[in-house]
């Protein structure tokens, strides 16, 4: 029983191979992700670049400031968003990667712009502030601050920020241990126990990555569900019939369908 179930093992593990479109390389990946058509944006050896679903180059910009991005969201069908703490810059690309807007943060929106995260709707952004550990949504355009909150679910001294992301217009605060879910008001709702995992969004779920497994769970049900993984990823992006898994400097493209 145990030989069977090794070979087993190995004809999935030779399948998983067999099925890979792509491996792209890269001298130094310092960032990566997805847009809702299934297109890659990397930020990579003084390079940005988007390719298609199969890795077929599409843009690519010189850019010497790629190791400096604090915050890489390719999310927006229309706008690539990078943030730089070092300077608390926004820069602001189109698809075909030409620069369409940047700015400063400016100290009336947030004294210590540590996180950002670009809204959906393509005008607003959320700020995290470390100078009083509040979350901020603000109108970069008209200089509204809209909304300003307090946050209590984490304390700073004990947990870490790692990302912080905007999807279906809820907030997500990932640090050290845990992923906070804030509502639309800046409001804390929900705590998940990520163990340090990476998580992306696929659809109305949140996919949590967790050794070679994919964990899937409702952003609005109590719906959860797990998928293996064609290798140990290190991060995930799901399109509708495509997984990008990143490995060191490695971004390795399959045919997948997370149904």
């Amino acid at each position: 029983m145990r030989i069977l179930f090794l070979l087993l093992l190995l004809s999935l593990s030779s399948f998983a191979q067999e099925k890979k479109i792509a491996t792209l390389n890269f001298d130094a990946l310092y960032h990566a992700g997805i847009n809702p058509a299934g297109e890659l944006y990397v930020a990579s050896s003084n390079k940005l670049q988007r390719f298609d679903k199969d890795s077929q180059l599409m843009k690519e910009l010189s850019l010497s400031t790629a190791p400096s991005i604090t915050q890489f969201d390719a999310w927006h069908l229309t706008q690539l968003v990078l943030y730089y703490r070092e300077t608390q810059r926004v820069e602001i690309y189109n698809p075909e990667l030409e620069i369409r807007n940047s700015f400063v943060i400016d100290s009336v929106f947030a004294i210590e712009p540590q996180w950002i995260a670009a809204s959906f709707d393509q005008k607003n952004f959320w700020i995290f502030d470390g100078a009083d550990g509040s979350i901020k949504k603000v109108n970069y355009k008209t200089g509204e601050v809209l909304l300003d909150e307090v946050v209590t679910a984490f304390n700073l001294t004990s947990e870490k920020i790692q990302s912080m992301r905007e999807y279906q217009r809820f907030l997500f605060i990932q640090t050290t241990s845990k992923l906070y879910i804030f509502n639309a008001m800046g409001k804390h709702i929900r705590t998940l126990h990520t163990e340090k995992q990476a998580f992306d969004f696929f659809g109305e779920e949140i996919t949590l990555l967790q050794s070679t497994n994919l964990h899937f769970s409702s952003l609005f049900t109590k719906d959860e569900r797990t998928k293996t993984l064609p290798g140990l990823f290190q991060k995930i992006w799901l399109s509708d019939d495509r997984l990008f898994g990143v490995k060191g400097n490695t971004i390795e493209i399959f045919p997948f369908d997370p149904q």
